[in-house]
């Protein structure tokens, strides 16, 4: 039989075991000195923690970062946490909560009483005028019937001037509810998707609705945020919750 093909002896495969194993005993405990196998670093979760506190170091001392009410924190101090932040723009919301029925037809009962009241005075006014036809300056009836006209014209002003008030005051009332109700519907949007502050804004890009100086510098001094993120933005989101048409 030809040696190099002669089969191997019981000492030959001894030693090819005794190899193997040799390697394979080296193989662990190299995996056990480095512990970062590729097929065990593969394995390990991505996530860190749980954990109490992170301590990042820095050149002026460490920072202690800690879960405070869900909110990182890096001190005791309540202000001292990592807010998150959201922005509606109120202008269209307010004035689309104003404009529905409840508050319209609020408006209209006050516009019919106030018409009403101004039909009132259009008749007085009318009877004088068929009272003295064609009065002219110099006639018997003249001083007798400008004192009659001046008497209607300072009640009218007077009038005219308590109404004015109320209507004010009835806007403002308005104004006022209307602002609850956003509110609320902001409470509602901001609770659900776990905002902390949510500003009034107007979108920086949005055109100016004025051509004078003065209106054109309250809008710029209105626009609180020169550049945010949209996704800040839910202003849709409070639309939806008071079921108002989506704004244009």
């Amino acid at each position: 039989m030809n040696p190099s093909t002669k089969p191997f002896s019981g000492q030959g495969l001894l030693i090819v075991f005794g190899s193997l194993l040799a390697g394979m005993l080296g193989a662990f405990l190299a995996l056990s000195v480095s512990g970062t196998p590729a097929v065990a670093m593969r394995m390990l979760p991505t996530d860190l923690g749980p954990a109490d506190a992170l301590i990042l170091s820095g050149k002026d001392g460490n920072v202690t970062v800690t879960n405070q009410e869900g909110r990182l924190a890096w001190s005791d101090s309540p202000s001292s946490r990592a807010y998150s932040v959201g922005c509606v723009y109120i202008d269209p919301i307010l004035k689309g909560i104003l404009s529905g029925v409840r508050f319209s037809s609020d408006r209209s009962k006050f516009d019919e009483e106030a018409k009403t009241q101004g039909q009132e005075f259009e008749r007085k006014s009318k009877a004088l005028q068929e009272k003295y036809p064609d009065l002219k300056q110099g006639d018997a009836a003249y001083e007798s019937a400008r004192g009659e006209y001046k008497a209607l014209q300072v009640e009218y002003e007077k009038w005219m001037t308590a109404l004015q008030k109320v209507q004010s005051k009835h806007m403002a009332e308005q104004v006022e509810k209307a602002y609850g109700e956003l509110i609320a519907a902001v409470d509602i949007v901001a609770e659900r998707k776990k905002i902390d502050f949510v500003y009034r804004f107007i979108p920086p890009t949005r055109a100016f609705e004025s051509s004078e100086l003065a209106s054109a510098m309250m809008q710029v001094q209105a626009r609180t945020f020169l550049r945010s993120p949209s996704g800040t933005d839910i202003s849709e989101d409070v639309i939806k919750e008071l079921g108002l048409p989506a704004a244009p």
